[in-house]
Parts: C-alpha cells; sequence; structure tokens
C-alpha cells in the first residue's frame, strides 16, 4: 500500500515537472515571436490633446443591462445589445429607435453593425452568431424578419465584426477566431493560437485581411487572413485583455 501511494507520487511530481517544461517552453516560442512590445510601438503615437467629453443624447428604452454597443459606419445610426433579449438599432441624433429585434438569448455579450448599414449581428452565451437583415421585410411587431445563425464555436461568442454584407469574423471562450460565409452559413477559416478566451477582435480600418485579437491568456495577437495564422503577437500584460480596438 505504501509503495502504491509512493508511486502516485513519484507520477505526480513527474507529471508537475514535465507541465513546468512545457511551460517554459510555451513562454519561450511567445518571446520569440514577439520582435516587439505593446510599449515599444505606443511610444511612436503622438500623444493626444485634451479630450473634454459630455453627453449629447441619451438613448433610452432598454430594460436591462446593456452589454455592447456599435456605430454604424454613416455615423448617425447604431445599435445596442441588451440582457432585456433586445437588439435596438437607433437614430442616434434623434435619439429614436429604428430597430427593435427580439433575440432567442437574452444573454447577449456583443452586437455588430455592417459597414452597408443592412445587416446587424449578436451572440453571446448561446455560441451562436445571429444575423440579421434590416433590409427585410419586417413583422407586424416591427423586427426585421428571421435571422441567419452561424453554429461552430463551442464557447461563448465574446465579439464579431463584419468584414461586409457576405463575410463576418467572431470571437470565443473556446480559444478561436472564425471567419464566416453569411449567405451559406458555414466557416470559411478558424484562427487557433490563443491559449485563453479570446474575448475582443478589431479590424484593420485600411487593410480588410488584417485584424487584431486580445485573450485571457495576456496577449493580443495580429492576424492575417490570407496567411490563415497569427503573425504578431504582443505581450506585456499580465492578466487577460479584454478589448482591442
Amino acid at each position: 500500500m505504501a509503495s502504491s501511494a509512493n508511486d502516485l507520487q513519484e507520477r505526480l511530481a513527474a507529471a508537475r515537472r514535465e507541465a513546468d517544461s512545457l511551460k517554459e517552453k510555451i513562454r519561450a516560442q511567445r518571446e520569440g515571436l514577439a520582435d516587439t512590445t505593446l510599449r515599444a510601438v505606443a511610444a511612436e503615437v503622438e500623444p493626444l490633446p485634451r479630450i473634454i467629453m459630455r453627453a449629447r443624447r441619451n438613448l433610452r428604452g432598454h430594460l436591462a443591462k446593456i452589454y455592447a454597443m456599435h456605430w454604424a459606419t454613416d455615423i448617425r445610426h447604431l445599435v445596442s445589445a441588451s440582457q432585456d433579449g433586445k437588439l435596438i438599432v437607433w437614430d442616434a441624433p434623434t435619439s429614436n429607435k429604428v430597430h427593435a429585434i427580439p433575440l432567442r438569448s437574452s444573454w447577449v455579450m456583443t452586437c455588430a453593425y455592417a459597414p452597408s448599414g443592412n445587416l446587424v449581428a449578436c451572440g453571446g452565451l448561446d455560441n451562436i452568431c445571429s444575423v440579421y437583415n434590416l433590409r427585410n421585410k419586417e413583422s407586424a411587431a416591427g423586427a426585421p424578419k428571421g435571422a441567419k445563425e452561424l453554429s461552430a464555436h463551442s464557447g461563448y461568442l465574446s465579439c464579431c465584426r463584419f468584414l461586409s454584407d457576405r463575410q463576418i469574423i467572431t470571437s470565443s471562450g473556446d480559444m478561436t477566431c472564425m471567419l464566416w460565409d453569411i449567405d451559406a452559413g458555414v466557416r470559411i477559416q478558424e484562427f487557433s493560437d490563443h491559449t485563453g478566451d479570446v474575448m475582443s477582435i478589431s479590424l484593420s480600418p485600411s487593410d480588410p485581411n488584417v485584424f487584431v485579437s486580445g485573450a485571457c491568456d495576456a496577449t493580443s495577437k495580429l492576424w492575417d487572413i490570407r496567411m490563415g495564422k497569427a503573425v504578431q503577437t504582443f505581450v506585456g500584460h499580465e492578466s487577460d485583455i479584454n478589448a482591442v480596438s
């Protein structure tokens, strides 16, 4: 009996040593990919002048917590997602609601407005990205009919951003990002290099083939869709990265 206990302790100790060795290899590989730091890149950015902010409008209509918002490219409309189970499209200057879309799941974490202004999307703890066409014939309740549901993630949907009316990128708690064909409802490409939940993504304003992600592995990665992999890893944070822009 004592011999069995000793054997178990030795195996546990060996497993811990192996795990520590693997962690060290992962750390070394990360450092090898990081040819610069976030601090070094930020040092080249000119400081912003002092900004005085004040509220211009109050958009009232949700009945519970608002978890996400996203501006349309026309700088007039925006979409908000709330725990009240509604996705609301707003006309910001007038504070009017343009659309109120009932969601299948109220546990929404993200929303996005397509550059064309034709589509909005959302997702959350249902692991699904739901895409709504604002140009579709509306129901009696005033909401766009139906939704295209993109399902392949095995974890919650943390962020989504449109490339166009045909493609959207999502990030998830399953540690991956995915590129989707909206019309076909299928995953085109999967980006998996993070070792923690991917919390946020942001598209390059100048190159539609490039986006950045931030994750709970304390790294931010720059991805090139054409190459299908991360081309740059930024290290420096000591804990979760919850947002990138």
